[in-house]
């Protein structure tokens, strides 16, 4: 039963409706979406060194409308200058590369054949002779000595001590020999070495050239550092939030409607009791729900003067005035002009 009335008499309560999922759900990835372009904008932390500049700038949007980025590295002044310069002279080194890589390719195309000596001091001659040559005027003193020796020592030739003592002079002569055999040897390879690292050197420099062309001082780009990211958050749960209201909502609507059921059900108990439920004799009034018919239903205390007469403590029913609008037959007037409720007559 709808309408207006004393007291704000209307329909009972109705079941919330449910939220619009679709655009809760829309919203939210709306929001995942705002959060994550935020995050790729922190994370895009322009940076200055004394090398050089790392630059980001919005270079426009994709097909879904997403911001695209661009990444821009720059050389300090004194940098660039020389990137420039470097570029100029390996541009001018060019040609001169290219005849020293054709020196290199003719120099490997003959093969590592290096002169290496044979001779002593003289050309034609060992230093094997060349170190007896030194040695045998040494050696004819020795053995000129040797005889004055045996002969003022009255030592007969073709005696044994005269053998003995030739025979010590022989060895210390092959000593002799040996020695400057062992030193011609070792001197000529000292020599035989010298020639070919004299040799290796002349054979790798082209090589050596045209790798001199080829490096060189490098500019030195900028070292950036390692910019903490910032983490891609989440947007506002609008999806989460409809949900956890309605499920509030209907709990609430639940609530009330056992709420209401009990009110009815004690209401239905009074049976064709007539009870005083004149709004003049009722204070403390609190509205609860709603009847069947669509009466209001109140929690009150009875004013202290009727208390003794109604009764003490609280009370759950209708107001009389309010039940007379739309079901007067059920409302009886006392002699004193007070209004009282059948509730036979209401519940049936």
């Amino acid at each position: 039963m709808g309408g207006g009335g004393f007291l704000g008499l209307g329909p009972a309560a109705s079941a919330p409706p449910p939220p619009d999922y679709r655009a809760a759900a829309q919203e939210t990835a709306q929001g995942n979406l705002d959060a994550a372009r935020a995050a790729s904008a922190a994370n895009r932390v322009n940076q200055v060194t004394p090398y050089g500049n790392l630059t980001y700038s919005q270079s426009g949007t994709d097909q879904y409308g997403n911001p695209t980025w661009t990444a821009q590295t720059s050389l300090s002044p004194t940098g660039q200058a020389l990137l420039d310069t470097q570029n100029r002279t390996s541009l001018g080194l060019g040609s001169t590369i290219n005849s020293a890589l054709g020196r290199t390719q003719e120099m490997m195309g003959q093969g590592f054949n290096p002169n290496l000596p044979s001779v002593g001091i003289n050309p034609g001659q060992s230093y094997q002779d060349a170190y007896m040559q030194r040695l045998s005027p040494q050696i004819q003193q020795s053995r000129e000595q040797l005889d004055n020796q045996l002969a003022n020592s009255g030592i007969p030739v073709g005696s044994e001590a005269y053998m003995r003592a030739k025979q010590a002079q022989g060895q210390k002569e092959n000593d002799l020999l040996a020695a400057a055999t062992t030193q011609g040897f070792n001197t000529g390879l000292n020599a035989n070495q010298n020639a070919f690292s004299q040799e290796m050197t002349k054979y790798n420099m082209p090589l050596n050239t045209l790798s001199a062309l080829r490096s060189g001082a490098q500019v030195q780009n900028p070292t950036f550092q390692n910019v903490p990211q910032q983490a891609t958050t989440s947007g506002a749960d609008v999806l989460g939030a409809s949900q956890m209201g309605y499920n509030a909502q209907m709990g609430d609507f639940n609530s009330r409607v056992a709420q209401q059921a009990n009110f009815n059900s004690g209401l239905m108990g009074l049976g064709g009791a007539a009870i005083m439920s004149d709004i003049r004799t009722k204070e403390n009034i609190k509205h609860l729900g709603w009847m069947p018919n669509g009466l209001p239903i109140y929690e009150y205390e009875y004013k202290p003067e009727w208390k003794e007469i109604a009764g003490y403590g609280k009370f759950v029913g209708v107001m009389a005035q309010e039940v007379e609008q739309v079901m007067p037959e059920a409302v009886m007037t006392r002699p004193d002009g007070y209004k009282m409720v059948n509730y036979g007559v209401l519940n049936g």
